[in-house]
């Protein structure tokens, strides 16, 4: 009897120790099978961490080309991304950092989104330029009609009589002395790149071409043939640009940047034209005027920052 007590006992022993092995491989695996998939996980999140944030630089890469304004804030922005993907890549990633770099990668894309909305409202402001331009085309048009109806009017008067014809001609003697006129006068800084595309700027380190523009309007009163403009620009100190030659316009002395020479024919003429300057160092509000014979005819300031 006391024989069979032992043998039942030692079976029992083997049982329970076959029950717990079964019960620590279970539990075992089961760690394993758990860990495998946070591993999983984790490099799953890693990579669509790694892909957004290159997606986000590659936007970057195509808003510096479409503007230039921000391209300081966009550089800065891509080389944190750069470095955060080297982070990333380099490091074991557990849910602490994971937790950080979503943080990370939200920040940026709030950024991303602020330079998008900047430069949709450049967009909205080039749409209404676009259609102040067409709007005054128009203008230049009806002006252009007005001009036509005007000389077939005087073309009517000069038939009447020599006596009239005769005071057409000492009237219009006077009338030419009347002053040329301008209008949209507009200057704006350049970089020229290296594929000869000129870019617009507001930045004084990057501007190499100060460009003038404006229109020259039609009046009767002025006999046709060349025109002569001077064009002067001023940094913020008063400093004149460009040739920085004087003329005596008379008997009035003027210091000019440009000299701009036009077929003037009576009608709306377009004028642009640039000077190249190197080096500018004054950051501020830049003056450009626009002299015709010794009359200040218009000014107009552009700052750069």
């Amino acid at each position: 009897m006391s024989v069979q007590n032992k043998q039942l006992g030692q079976k029992a022993i083997l049982i329970a120790l076959f029950v717990c092995i079964i019960v620590l491989t279970g539990f075992s695996y089961y760690n394993y099978m758990e860990s495998e998939e946070k591993v999983s996980f984790l490099q799953n999140e890693k990579s669509m961490i790694i892909q957004d944030l290159e997606q986000i630089q590659a936007d970057l890469s195509n808003l510096s080309e479409e503007n230039d304004v921000n391209n300081e804030v966009i550089r800065e922005n891509k080389q944190r991304i750069t470095l955060l993907i080297d982070s990333i890549k380099v490091l074991e990633v557990d849910y602490n950092l994971l937790h950080k770099y979503r943080r990370e990668l939200l920040l940026l894309r709030n950024e991303n989104r602020g330079l998008h909305r900047e430069l949709d409202s450049v967009r909205r402001e080039n749409i209404l330029l676009a259609k102040e331009i067409d709007s005054a085309k128009l203008r230049l048009v009806e002006l252009t009609r007005y001009s036509n109806t005007l000389k077939k009017s005087n073309e009517q008067l000069s038939d009447f009589s020599d006596s009239l014809i005769s005071e057409n001609i000492e009237l219009s003697k006077e009338l030419n002395k009347a002053p040329i006129k301008i209008a949209s006068l507009k200057a704006s800084a350049y970089k020229e790149r290296s594929n000869g595309r000129m870019l617009l700027t507001n930045r004084i380190s990057k501007t190499d071409r100060l460009r003038v523009c404006f229109v020259v309007l039609p009046n009767t009163l002025l006999q046709e043939g060349e025109q002569i403009f001077y064009v002067q620009f001023t940094d913020p100190d008063g400093t004149i640009l460009g040739n920085n030659k004087t003329i005596d316009l008379n008997g009035k002395e003027v210091v000019y940047s440009k000299k701009i020479v036009v077929p003037f024919e009576n009608s709306p003429l377009s004028v642009c034209d640039f000077i190249v300057v190197n080096e500018l160092v004054d950051a501020g509000n830049y003056i450009v005027n626009v002299y015709h014979e010794s009359n200040l005819l218009a000014s107009s300031n552009f700052e750069l920052k």
